[in-house]
């Protein structure tokens, strides 16, 4: 059986964040945090509470069909968010494909895509998230799955999430998800980064993530070549720790 790992890590490009998929990157050192004013984390705690905001809409843009994830990961990332987040005035998700499409995309094409594209914006007691999901890959690096680039911005490389799941459509949901969620909760500022940890669990040598192995936020996980490993779907979903979960609660979540 083979056995990879999946990595996740901050990339400093310019002030975009990226997780990363090759763990033998990890050990030449180009991979740290930056931070800025409106960087990844500075809104963590106004997505976690209900201090500031009471509900919380999530707009996905994707630029092709064939990249557009499952209702299935839909309705996971959005349970995902309402066990977590305290919006009592409810958690909305709207989708809707756009163009252009093409093979790569770098930094300011992904940001003048969200300029240009994105129709919901925070206002009143509403606070809004925009997801892109991208049918080509990071111009810079094939290896990156999904970016948290802005304090409410991730973006998602679908084609190389699509080489990862190698036509396995359960595999693909896994993938989906996975990268979806591990993003959005850079934005919720786990760890450490925008949300102070309530015990000792940053995983210093790999950036804003969990020790713990099994954690959403640890930065890589188990890969396999066999299907059969994911037979049980969304389940094989990792999700946040104890740790984890209680750093989003000091912050106000649940």
């Amino acid at each position: 059986m083979t056995i990879r790992l999946v990595a996740f890590a901050l990339l400093a490009i310019t002030f975009f964040g990226g997780c990363q998929k090759d763990p033998a990157d990890f050990a030449n050192g180009n991979f740290i945090s930056y931070r800025h004013d409106l960087d990844v984390g500075a809104s963590a705690r106004d997505l976690i509470s209900s201090s500031k905001y009471k509900s919380l809409t999530v707009e996905l843009q994707y630029l092709s069909e064939d990249f557009r994830p499952d209702a299935t990961v839909i309705a996971h990332f959005k349970s995902m968010l309402q066990s977590r987040l305290n919006k009592p005035g409810g958690i909305t998700i709207i989708e809707k494909q756009i163009q252009p499409s093409q093979i790569s995309f770098g930094v300011s094409q992904i940001r003048s895509i969200e300029q240009t594209s994105r129709t919901e914006f925070t206002e009143g007691n509403k606070l809004s998230v925009y997801v892109l999901y991208l049918n080509g890959y990071y111009a810079v690096d094939s290896f990156v799955l999904g970016a948290a680039y802005r304090n409410t911005s991730i973006a998602i490389f679908g084609k190389s999430v699509n080489d990862y799941s190698e036509g396995n459509a359960s595999k693909k949901k896994v993938f989906d998800a996975t990268v979806l969620e591990h993003e959005f909760c850079h934005l919720l500022g786990l760890v450490d980064e925008g949300t102070t940890p309530q015990s000792a669990h940053k995983d210093a040598a790999n950036g804003n993530h969990c020790t713990n192995h099994n954690c959403l936020m640890y930065f890589a996980f188990m890969d396999t070549d066999h299907s059969s490993q994911y037979a049980n779907g969304l389940a094989s979903v990792p999700k946040l720790d104890s740790a984890c979960i209680a750093d989003l609660r000091a912050a106000g979540g649940k």
